[in-house]
């Protein structure tokens, strides 16, 4: 196992604890991460931070597993995830608003591309995944209406 299998590992078990200080301590004070629910991409170590209290206060029996880890080098890789959780508590949404509990489960697959600098530290992270599945999940949108079928072959 390399140093970037190694770091991702430590990020899903401390991840798992809810244990926001040392999650964010992964983390560059400088890193930059890209995630499609955000308009702008989160910078710095506090507001990374933020955005893991905002889902273990909204969903507080998160929980993260690595499917699958594909290791560049030692600062570079990329981790197929999963994510579930029930929505339980209020969860703030990108422009402020708040969601209140919906009590509906999330099972969430994606995928992160990491790099790190000499230190360990996690500089930046282009998160994947589909937004919509998530709102779906949430029922804050609704479902795709299915095409009437209207012809045979």
């Amino acid at each position: 196992m390399g140093r970037y299998q190694e770091i991702s590992r430590k990020f899903t078990d401390t991840f798992n604890k809810h244990d926001l200080d040392a999650l964010a301590k992964l983390y560059a004070e400088d890193a930059v991460a890209y995630d499609p629910m955000y308009p702008e991409p989160l910078r710095g170590r506090a507001a990374i931070r933020k955005d893991a209290a905002t889902f273990f206060k909204g969903l507080p029996d998160v929980h993260y597993e690595i499917i699958s880890t594909i290791e560049k080098d030692d600062q570079n890789g990329a981790d197929e995830v999963r994510m579930t959780g029930t929505h339980t508590g209020p969860l703030e949404t990108p422009t402020g608003q708040e969601l209140p509990p919906t009590n509906r489960r999330v099972d969430l697959k994606g995928g992160a591309f990491t790099r790190l600098n000499e230190r360990g530290e996690i500089v930046e992270e282009r998160r994947y995944y589909d937004v919509a599945t998530v709102l779906r999940q949430l029922g804050v949108m609704p479902e795709p209406a299915e095409e009437p079928v209207t012809a045979k072959r």
